[in-house]
């Protein structure tokens, strides 16, 4: 019975909005006793789903804010959330988290976030290549007997799985993520905005408007990852580009930030609202 009112309510909803405002979008929410079943069209975070998130300072470190976008997640939603970040953590690190994981929950999660990339940016890890190309002969022709007759040679591409370069890094974890979690919703976080640090000592971390030790600027690994997301299949939330946070402007460093003076690095916990609110908004 509750499936089908499930399915009146859609095709409903289907033939009123089609039928009579083409051309419009509008932001649906079905309520079946009271619970949030469908928004926008795409699932919501349910209140029974596990949902881990891996990461960097951003994820997981002390003293930079009271509450981290995570627990908000869980409050908003009331899902079972873990987080395994670790502080200062780079792409290479992530099998280890995901380790550490899988050693908690095992298999048993629904929704797997990555939160990195500012760290590599951080410390001049050079970009690299997802791809290597080379020439290679592919049959084109077949004889009766099933043997190939005629050949042709064609560009192939082969992954790059580089420990030492970001984008090889990316390759190394999402393949084998990809490989064991293929019914998982896995999903990667862009870092988002990021401006001067002072942590003491040589830890001195300049805006994002200066290139880092290799000459590279940040939004260089922020494409990365939006290309590794094509690469993988991996569902995308483009914190850089849509969370709001904008470290290099007063404003924001004040309101959002952990110390506008020392840390436009780290969000405050009103800037882990912000970011719980945008992953809420597109997960």
């Amino acid at each position: 019975m509750r499936k089908n009112r499930i399915f009146f309510v859609i095709r409903f909803i289907t033939f009123f909005f089609g039928r009579s405002l083409t051309n419009k979008t509008y932001n649906v929410t079905i309520f079946i006793n009271g619970e949030a079943l469908l928004r926008g069209g795409s699932f919501m975070i349910a209140k029974n789903d596990i949902i881990c998130f891996l990461g960097d300072s951003i994820t997981q470190s002390d003293g930079t804010t009271d509450k981290f976008y995570w627990e908000y997640i869980a409050e908003m939603t009331g899902a079972t959330v873990y987080s395994f970040g670790v502080n200062g953590a780079q792409s290479c690190g992530l099998s280890e988290q995901l380790k550490r994981m899988e050693e908690t929950v095992g298999g048993n999660f629904d929704m797997l976030f990555v939160f990195v990339g500012t760290n590599d940016f951080n410390h001049g890890v050079e970009l690299g290549d997802f791809f290597t190309v080379h020439e290679e002969r592919v049959p084109i022709n077949s004889d009766a007997s099933g043997n190939f007759t005629e050949f042709k040679t064609v560009r192939k591409r082969d992954f790059v799985f580089d420990r030492n370069t970001f984008k090889g890094r990316l390759n190394i974890f999402f393949s084998a993520v990809r490989e064991k979690y293929s019914d998982k919703r896995i999903v990667m976080l862009t870092p988002i905005h990021r401006a001067y640090a002072y942590f003491g000592g040589d830890n001195i971390q300049p805006n994002e408007l200066f290139s880092n030790k290799s000459g590279l600027f940040f939004d260089s690994y922020i494409q990365a990852e939006r290309e590794a997301a094509d690469i993988w299949s991996i569902e995308i939330i483009d914190l850089y580009r849509d969370s709001g946070l904008f470290p290099l402007c007063d404003g924001s460093a004040e309101k959002y930030f952990h110390n506008a003076k020392t840390d436009r690095l780290h969000p405050n916990a009103a800037g882990h609202r912000l970011i719980a609110e945008k992953i809420l908004q597109k997960a």
